[in-house]
């Protein structure tokens, strides 16, 4: 009896679960949707003043400044958590798809910019947090921006530019004449080789990802070489040691560049 009992039971069991199963597998389309919405909820607008927001771009310096402009909208930090419409609330900034910040001013400063082809967007969001939308669409603006501004051969010439200005530029010059009085060459000063290390680096360091393996390994070992030249005539500078001692260390490691090339370019041989 017993047994029957539990036959019962599992057939039961059985024909319990099939509606269900069959009914996830049909409905899939429309649960996907309901989790979007769950997980990702929007505040319709039915009024009749639409919000909408421009944001443009801008470079300050070394940052980047992004102007956020609205109409119909009210940014307002004092109510978070508070009063969920389509009419008050703060901008949520993205960056390639990636939130970064909440946007509570006109004006916003971008610090660290990744360096490619990049999204910048920003969307209306009411103070409870939800994003705004106007017939089903979020309510938000875009811009596309490449950083570094300019292509990799672009880069290359800007390097050879910048290098160029460590000795011909206005301070360049005033440094040569400098040296020249003591005796010393513009190479004998580690202010000019830093120029000339920081213009490469901080020009062609982005575009390391499109460099071939070569040029790749040409760049960081002449990087390598300007610094260890930099260390030395920071130790002259400093009366650590003699402009002799100084020139003899920092032509061996200039006659050293083409050896540690080859071997390197030795090595990426052999691993193909």
């Amino acid at each position: 009896m017993m047994n029957f009992n539990r036959c019962k039971l599992y057939l039961f069991c059985f024909f319990l679960s099939g509606p269900f199963i069959t009914y996830a597998h049909d409905g899939q389309d429309e649960r996907i949707k309901y989790w979007k919405n769950y997980y990702h909820p929007k505040l319709e607008v039915v009024r009749k003043e639409i919000p909408s927001v421009k944001i443009t771009l801008n470079k300050i310096g070394p940052f980047f400044q992004l102007h956020t402009q609205v109409k119909n909208f009210k940014i307002t930090p004092d109510q978070d958590l508070k009063n969920n419409n389509t009419w008050t609330g703060y901008g949520k900034l993205f960056i390639n798809g990636t939130y970064l910040s909440r946007i509570y001013g006109e004006y916003f400063f971008i610090k660290d910019m990744p360096i490619g082809n990049n999204e910048i967007k920003v969307i209306l969001s009411s103070n409870m947090d939800v994003d705004i939308a106007y017939q089903d669409k979020l309510i938000s603006d875009a811009v596309l921006f490449q950083f570094p501004e300019y292509s990799f051969s672009e880069a290359r010439s800007k390097a050879y530019g910048l290098s160029i200005q460590c000795e011909f530029g206005k301070e360049g010059l005033v440094n040569r004449d400098k040296l020249q009085s003591k005796g010393m060459k513009i190479s004998e000063s580690s202010e000019y080789l830093l120029c000339r290390h920081n213009s490469q680096k901080n020009t062609l360091d982005g575009f390391q990802n499109v460099m071939s393996k070569y040029q790749l390994a040409s760049h960081i070992v002449h990087l390598k070489v300007l610094k260890e030249r930099i260390v030395i005539w920071q130790d002259f500078e400093n009366s650590k040691i003699s402009l002799s001692s100084a020139r003899a260390k920092n032509k061996n490691i200039e006659s050293s560049l083409e050896m540690r090339l080859n071997k390197k370019f030795i090595e990426l041989r052999e691993q193909n």
